[in-house]
């Protein structure tokens, strides 16, 4: 055990000691460097085998970015032990709430909860099953779920008696010796032999949690099940609704299939089980008791509700332009079916392109709310979505490691360019469109150059993990908002560094530019600051939202920032007077995303439940 205060690599300083296994534990530390608190998760392999297998998962590991997912941030190995330093996440995890309240937990009420979940969880296990090289988890469990504080689920592995996660390829050393693990109640029939992982492991794993949440009642283990299953006897594991009526028949059934002792009972993939939750919420349903809730959300005040954007809108249907309405009031919502990751306007303001979690792009007409297309061919998340100045080319950056080029007059790829180890977090096109910039969870942002719609890398700019770059406009500075909470700064013109902004102690998720280019904004947590250009001098520092600022926008016409948020919300700030302006836009889920129209007149916003939302903007 590594009492506190002991300090690892120079960097890392233990506080103290949250679980503990037969192969290791895990502790709460402090990133002395990046001033963060992180897990140190320590595992105790002595032979040359075993290192080489950690080193090669850690690798893998470090590369994993989903919003359900902690990061990896460093691993080495020291003579007290292999460490992966990984993203601490507060908050109670589900085990404890279930031993805390027991059958009470099992509630009608929490029911929208869990659902939600399910479905943050179908999603994580998909990205992991289908990375390049798949990732079996094998320990799910209510434990290794911890909630955030916008009530979103981080899966975690602290399971360290039993191996906790693994990579499939690879960790096998010898071809004899494997370092996998699970936790009885929760582990299928296959896992408890000693088979090999298989994405349908952790399903098992899944449905066995989400039973338990449902029912407040913990499932017979599957050896026991399967031996009573071969002698002839009933399934020991009682229905899900016979001990917690309030679930829905359909959802009921379908975690029951989960649980399948047989493997090729179950779901054969995290994708087909969610899109199967995703048509149960779809349907009407027949009987009170059976019905899939919208989750609950905080009383808010009362918004204007449009009607859902229809697939085909009616012809006499205004445009959101020709609306005479208040600011704030929202002018129509459209519904896209997956978490909107990032959102751009067209320079003419007649479309939206947005990003989604489920691999695609969405294309929409702004004035009549209707798809033109979607555009696919991205393997994982789409975190960013750009137009060039000019209109001609839309550009996507994803997870799954590329920067793809699109011709916006027939929507057809023209490129795609790979960029290996670093999951794309944001583009950024010159005002002038000759320069586009991208960058992610790799160690430098890529510099390219336009040339008759062909994209040419030109530099490279040293960084550490970036979230959010912007180019000023004028064109004469490129910023980036960066994992160490600084902004870094280049001069366009001879690529030359400029001194950084440390502006945080933690990771920065947005960085932008006011019109004229004297001042910079950047939000890391629940904070907004303001720099002024030409010396650095810090302005103000704004305060208003509960959870973390994801997006931050300045209006084109008028002198107003506008920033989004975990805590579902969006709000204005007006920068000549330093001040909030008393304008609030609620919304039914987390924030991730926003875009001014090139008039300033709209705001378009992003969420986690799959909704975009254009809202008359305030102009003054």
């Amino acid at each position: 055990m590594l009492a506190p205060e002991t300090v690892l690599q120079g960097r890392y300083r233990v506080i103290t000691q949250i679980a503990k296994g037969g192969m290791g534990a895990v502790y709460q530390a402090r990133d002395l460097r990046l001033r963060i608190d992180v897990a140190l998760k320590q595992t105790l392999f002595n032979d040359e085998a075993y290192r080489q297998a950690f080193e090669r998962e850690a690798q893998i590991l470090a590369r994993l970015r989903h919003q359900a997912l902690p990061r990896v941030i460093d691993h080495f190995i020291d003579p007290q032990g292999q460490f992966l330093v990984m993203e601490f996440i507060h908050g109670e995890d589900l085990g404890n709430q279930l031993a805390r309240l027991g059958r009470r937990f099992a509630s009608p009420q929490v029911l929208p909860m869990v659902i939600k979940w399910m479905d943050q969880l179908l999603d994580v296990l998909n990205y992991l099953h289908t990375r390049p090289v798949p990732v079996i988890h094998r320990d799910i469990k209510p434990k290794n779920l911890k909630l955030t504080p916008s009530h979103d689920i981080i899966l975690l592995d602290f399971g360290l008696a039993r191996g906790g996660m693994t990579v499939s390829a690879g960790i096998d050393g010898s071809g004899t010796r494997k370092v996998y693990g699970f936790t009885p109640p929760y582990a299928p029939y296959e896992q408890m032999r000693d088979g090999e992982p298989d994405p349908r492991s952790d399903i098992y794993s899944l449905s066995a949690t989400l039973y338990h949440l449902l029912t407040g009642v913990l499932p017979p283990d599957a050896m026991t099940r399967m031996a009573r299953l071969v002698n002839g006897q009933p399934d020991p594991l009682r229905p899900i609704r016979s001990l917690a009526p309030h679930v829905p028949e359909g959802l009921a059934q379908l975690i029951e299939q989960g649980m399948a002792t047989l493997i090729d009972q179950r779901p054969q993939s995290a994708r087909e089980m969610r899109e199967a939750l995703h048509r149960l919420r779809g349907k009407p349903a027949a009987a009170a008791p059976a019905v899939l809730r919208p989750i609950p959300q905080p009383v808010a005040p009362p918004v204007p509700e449009p009607t859902e954007t229809p697939s085909q809108p009616s012809p006499e249907e205004p445009s959101p332009a020709q609306l005479t309405t208040p600011v704030g009031t929202m002018l129509r919502r459209l519904i896209t079916g997956s978490q909107v990751r990032s959102i751009a306007f067209s320079p003419d303001g007649k479309r939206l392109l947005a990003g989604y979690d489920d691999y695609t792009v969405g294309v929409w007409e702004a004035s009549t709310g209707e798809q033109v297309t979607s555009l696919r061919g991205h393997e994982s998340t789409v975190r960013t979505v750009a137009w060039s100045p000019d209109g001609k080319l839309a550009v996507t950056g994803s997870d799954d490691e590329t920067v793809r080029i699109w011709r916006t007059d027939d929507w057809q790829l023209l490129q795609t360019i790979q960029h290996p180890g670093c999951p794309i977090e944001s583009i950024a096109f010159s005002p002038d469109g000759r320069y586009l910039a991208t960058g992610g969870w790799g160690s430098a942002i890529t510099l390219y150059e336009l040339r008759q719609q062909k994209i040419t890398p030109i530099g490279l700019f040293t960084s550490p993990f970036v979230h959010s770059l912007s180019f000023s406009p004028d064109g004469s500075l490129l910023a980036a908002g960066c994992y160490d909470g600084a902004i870094y700064l280049w001069q366009v013109a001879d690529q030359r560094a400029l001194e950084p902004i440390n502006g945080f102690n933690t990771f920065i998720y947005s960085v932008a530019f006011n019109p004229a280019s004297t001042i910079i904004a950047a939000s890391s947590g629940t904070t907004i600051r303001l720099w002024r250009l030409k010396d650095y001098h810090p302005l103000d520092t704004l305060q208003g939202h509960t959870a973390p600022v994801r997006g931050l926008a300045f209006s084109p016409r008028s002198p107003i920032l506008a920033s989004v948020s975990e805590d579902r919300s969006a709000r204005f700030w007006h920068m000549e007077q330093a001040q909030p302006l008393p304008l609030v836009l609620e919304h039914s889920a987390g924030v991730s995303c926003l875009s001014f129209s090139p008039d300033g007149q709209l705001l378009a916003t992003g969420a986690h439940d799959g909704r975009i939302c254009l809202w008359q903007a305030p102009t003054k």
